[in-house]
């Protein structure tokens, strides 16, 4: 069976007239005639009744009708289908992130694929910032959205957002009325600070900046959620170092506090496969640029409201 002779049943069929039928399809009306009867014959049944006069469908044809048309709608879906997916307008996008992501990046990016690529299923995976390159090469990922230590091969990125580190403390804390804190501030008090494990990129930030000012980081507990460090805050056991994007989440009792001191500022970038040629990439990364470009104004647009 062809689905060219499914396409001339269906024409013949609601039209009642192989005449009417050939105008349709630009054929002869000898060839679908010849064509419809191929058909019959390797159904083994009947699909019309013809005479001189008019053209009648047979009950088999009524049935074989239902199935035909759903035929020809499922073979344009999926054509439409193919020629979304080439063009990078449907398909699945498969996106690696870090907690830190799902603060700020992740909600935004998310938002614009649902808008400007609405055919396109997301599949997310999150998880320590070491995996995410490898989760790119091995194919686990085709974007991912993290730190990044060193350079990779067959690897690109972009730069997605530089942001301030913070300092977490309880609103009745000594320090919570001065607008930036030093690390003397808190001097015999616990330091909470993230997983080395799970964030080696803002573990060394933080680390760097205790040895610049000449501060021993000997009194600390590490923690695997940006959450239990502001909760442990919340409840007066210490203060800790976030990155800005925590005022997201954190309750009203901590206080966010930028250092008096230098501490570089904490980068997240998107990185990619060069040797993946999916144009759904390409799409996603537009969008992530948008969302770069966002939260780069979003301070310039605090600053005027204020």
């Amino acid at each position: 069976m062809e689905l060219r002779q499914v396409r001339y049943f269906v024409a013949v069929a609601e039209t009642l007239s192989f005449r009417k039928a050939s105008d349709i399809l630009h054929v002869s009306q000898p060839s679908l005639s010849v064509q419809i009867k191929q058909l019959e014959d390797e159904l083994g049944v009947f699909l019309f009744r013809r005479s001189k006069r008019h053209v009648e469908i047979t009950r088999a044809g009524e049935a074989f009708l239902s199935a035909a048309r759903e035929i020809l709608l499922k073979v344009k879906q999926a054509s439409a289908a193919a020629v979304h997916a080439e063009s990078g307008e449907a398909g699945t996008i498969r996106l690696g992130f870090i907690p830190t992501a799902s603060f700020h990046i992740l909600p935004r990016l998310l938002d614009k694929i649902r808008t400007a690529l609405p055919l396109v299923n997301v599949e997310l995976k999150e998880g320590p910032e070491a995996l995410q390159v490898p989760g790119i090469h091995s194919g686990i990922f085709d974007i991912s959205i993290g730190h990044l230590g060193e350079s990779y091969d067959q690897i690109e990125s972009m730069l997605l957002v530089r942001e301030p580190i913070v300092v977490a403390l309880p609103k009745g804390h000594k320090a919570a009325r001065k607008r930036a804190v030093a690390l003397k501030d808190f001097e015999g008090e616990l330091f909470i600070t993230p997983s080395k494990d799970l964030f080696p990129s803002l573990h060394q930030l933080i680390a760097t900046a205790f040895v610049q000012n000449h501060v021993p980081l000997n009194k600390y507990q590490m923690v695997e959620h940006f959450q239990t460090a502001a909760a442990l805050t919340q409840a007066g056991v210490g203060f800790a170092f976030l990155p800005a994007s925590v005022k997201t989440f954190v309750p009203e009792v901590v206080v966010l506090r930028p250092p008096s001191f230098s501490i570089s500022p904490l980068d997240t970038f998107a990185p990619w496969s060069t040797e993946n040629p999916d144009p759904l990439i390409q799409r996603v990364l537009n969008l992530l640029k948008e969302v770069s470009r966002d939260l780069q104004e979003q301070p310039r647009r605090s600053g005027q409201a204020s």
